[in-house]
């Protein structure tokens, strides 16, 4: 997954507005641009490899990391890591050497408590990958208390639900996930999406409880997002059933609830302990930086964005140049319009002094009404009820 941009994504901290995104940078993302096949949902910074991706292509990626990732720790004087995640794409393309060598590049910066993730998809999931999994745990250095974390990229249980993405590759997510398990990896995550065209009650449900027998540490379950240009998009864009989605959405949150998630984030839960920490830095508006073609950094007002194209990325780099990018300066109604969008996804307070600029008090007193906000004390959270629509919750209580 590409670094989200705070606007687009989401939560808070007790940190003021003007202070957002600063500090000492604790937390990375390596974008991995490549894919076997781009999925027909995918609107994300990737590159099609195909099955037997050239192998020089994959080394010149890792050099790459491994030049950016010089000039920007330094340049940003990193000197200890809270987080780093390996998102794509598919980071289990390059396979377990590879993986191995860019984790080395990290290792000595990590804290003994640093959580460490990689996304993976099931296809790559052999007994070399799970071996190695379960050897990288302790990545944070001697006395680590957590291990490295996979994130297995499951869509949904169903083959069918996952050929009507675009999926591919129809490996077993549940053998997977077991074969992970069975190698000694304790810290799995599962991805899922619901409004899968074609997906029924019933097929939620077999989802829901295939998920649930897994047990795992961690949920992501998404709502299936259409973006413009997709080819999901222009076979189904006008066949959406918003009212099932909704009716999907808050069955995966009942559900999840009872079996003893914490639905801490909007598309999050988690068992008790085990928030993903790396996604609430961004939902709280920490500084970090994001390595790779496509990725997003945002440290203090600047905010750039790489270059999706990995080869222009990968020859500007080996030039000893800084790669291609686009930069952002965000003003303070920027930063305090992100504040409570980030806020708004987790249910955490604001002072309503911070929001001056942007809030339109007006509005506050209404939704309190309707239960969507809490006002107390001079600050504002969106409720748990009004989690379910946070982004239009945001968007009524900024000032036109």
């Amino acid at each position: 997954m590409v670094l989200p941009r705070a606007d687009a994504v989401t939560a808070g901290s007790p940190t003021t507005a003007a202070a957002a995104f600063q500090g000492p940078v604790r937390h990375v993302y390596v974008h991995v641009p490549f894919c076997r096949a781009k999925c027909d949902y995918c609107d994300f910074a990737s590159q099609a490899v195909g099955d037997a991706p050239d192998g020089a292509l994959l080394d010149r990626f890792v050099a790459g990391v491994a030049a950016e990732w010089e000039r920007e720790g330094a340049g940003h004087d990193v000197c200890r890591l809270h987080t780093l995640y390996l998102g794509g794409g598919t980071p289990s393309l390059l396979g377990p050497d590879r993986l191995e060598r860019l984790l080395e590049l990290f290792r000595p910066f990590l804290t003994p408590a640093a959580e460490v993730t990689v996304e993976a998809n099931p296809e790559d999931v052999d007994e070399a990958f799970a071996a190695w999994a379960a050897a990288a745990q302790g990545a944070g250095g001697a006395g680590a208390r957590r291990g490295l974390r996979v994130s297995l990229g499951v869509q949904s249980f169903s083959p069918d639900l996952r050929e009507a993405l675009g999926r591919r590759a129809q490996a077993d997510p549940a053998a997977a996930f077991g074969r992970l398990r069975r190698a000694g990896v304790a810290d799995l995550s599962l991805d899922l999406i619901q409004g899968i065209p074609g997906q029924t009650a019933a097929g939620l449900e077999a989802d829901i409880a295939a998920a649930l027998d897994l047990r795992p540490a961690h949920i992501s379950w998404y709502e299936l997002g259409l973006a413009a240009g997709t080819p999901l998009a222009a076979r189904t864009a006008d066949s959406r059933d918003e009212d099932a989605g909704a009716a999907f959405y808050r069955r995966v949150v009942r559900a999840l609830a009872g079996a003893g998630y914490d639905w801490y984030e909007v598309s999050s839960f988690a068992l008790p302990g085990r928030k993903a920490r790396h996604n609430l830095a961004y939902w709280r508006a920490r500084p970090y930086l994001g390595l790779g073609p496509g990725a997003v950094s945002t440290v203090g007002a600047r905010r750039w964005t790489n270059g999706a194209d990995a080869a222009a990325w990968a020859a500007a780099l080996a030039s000893c140049a800084s790669p291609p990018r686009e930069v952002e300066d965000l003003g303070a109604a920027t930063r305090a319009r992100e504040r409570l969008l980030l806020a708004a996804r987790c249910g955490d307070r604001v002072p309503l002094a911070e929001l001056a600029a942007i809030l339109d008090v007006g509005a506050a007193g209404p939704l309190a009404a309707a239960g969507l906000v809490s006002l107390q004390s001079g600050t504002i959270r969106v409720t748990r009820k009004g989690r379910y629509v946070a982004g239009a919750v945001c968007v009524r209580l900024f000032r036109a």
